[in-house]
Parts: structure tokens; sequence; C-alpha cells
């Protein structure tokens, strides 16, 4: 097989649109393969994500669609992992904790005894051995199970018992608001990417976007 040639095979196609532009207009991949600017390189990410996905995935709030909402922040949460947090081996779950962690202190807690006592009671059949905080929880029981089977575990919602998120150590679940997770999720993404914007060059998270973008979705 010609290496060179299956990976030209292999690329998007020049012509394919990437995303708007600040106009609300298509650009291709052509033009921005042809970018050497790196911070405009960044921002046309940003740009992208927030044409393709945000602005797609609002009116979903708007509705009160509780759980398409809740299942798209999720995909929301692990895509800005995958671009600004580095894989982790054997853990695939990673991006996606250290995301939701620092979205909100609380997924980066350590669940109490009672909660993971309860938990394992009810899903006795789960292996919960490796369940280390509410991010890891809400990614095995919650991510996992609503995108391969639409059913929640771990996490259940609700837009009156709570307008943010609450632990029921007692019962071993939480309840999350949905339209909170989706807003939380907006405003951590406008300050993570106003941050990688104007960090420095060699900023870590930085070179993993750029290493995203040129790896990832141009190739």
């Amino acid at each position: 097989m010609n290496t060179a040639n299956s990976n030209f095979m292999n690329k998007i196609p020049d012509d394919t649109i990437f995303g708007p532009n600040d106009s609300g207009e298509g650009i291709n991949y052509r033009y921005v393969r042809s970018i050497q600017d790196e911070t405009e390189l960044i921002r046309l990410l940003k740009l992208r994500l927030e044409g393709f996905f945000v602005r797609q995935v609002q009116p979903l709030q708007d509705a009160g669609s509780a759980f398409p909402l809740t299942v798209m922040t999720c995909i929301g949460i692990e895509t800005l992992g995958e671009i600004f947090v580095p894989e982790k081996d054997g853990d695939s779950s990673y991006q996606f904790v250290e995301t939701v962690s620092k979205m909100h202190q609380v997924f980066g807690r350590k669940p109490e005894s009672a909660f993971l006592e309860r938990f394992a009671e009810i899903w006795s059949e789960k292996d919960s051995s490796n369940i280390n905080s509410y991010g890891k929880l809400l990614y095995r029981f919650f991510r996992n199970t609503m995108i391969h089977g639409y059913q929640g575990k771990s996490a259940f919602l609700s837009y009156e018992d709570t307008d943010k998120i609450e632990i029921k150590s007692e019962s071993g679940f939480m309840v999350i608001n949905p339209d909170w997770l989706w807003n939380t999720y907006k405003a951590f993404f406008e300050k993570r990417f106003s941050e990688v914007l104007k960090a420095p060059n060699d900023h870590p998270k930085r070179l993993h976007c750029l290493k995203y973008i040129r790896g990832f979705l141009l190739e």
C-alpha cells in the first residue's frame, strides 16, 4: 500500500466546509489548511464549535428537552477534553473527567462512602471499584449508559428538585439540573478558549489545542 496515497485518500476533502467565519459564511478546509497564524487557527476552531455545536444544541435547552440536552452537554465536555487535555493510557475517561472537574468543583470530589455503598447495592452487577470522583461517575454511569442505551444510572435530571446539582448519598445518585449543566459548560467553553487564545505560544493547553487542529481536524 502506498502510505502517502492512503493518507491523501483519508484526508477530508479541501472543499468540505470547516465552519463559519466571523460573518457566518462557510469557510472550507483548503482555506484553514493555508493559515499559518496559530492564534487564528484556534479562533477558527472556536467559531466552528460555536456554529456547529453550541448554537445547534441551544434549541434543546429552549425547548426544555432535558435528556437530549444533557447527552449533548456530555459530548461537548468530552470534545473540550479532546482539545485541551492529553490522553492518559488505560483511562478512556480521563479527558472527560479532567474537563468536567474544572467546570465545577463538585465533579472533582471523591464520593462519600455512604454514596458508594448504596450505589453498589443498587447496581451490584456493575464494577464501581475505580469511581474516584463524581466526574468519573458521571462519565461511566451517565454519559456511557445514556449513549449506549439511553438510561442514566448515576445521575437523574430535574428542573424542579435542584437549580444546580445535588448529591444524594443515602440514595446513591446525583440529581442534576440540565440547564445548569449546559450553562456551566458554555461558561467554561468561553473561559477556556479565552485563556488559550491569550496564552504564551509554549503553553501546554495551547500546544495540545494546535495538535488537535492539525493532527485530527485537518488531516
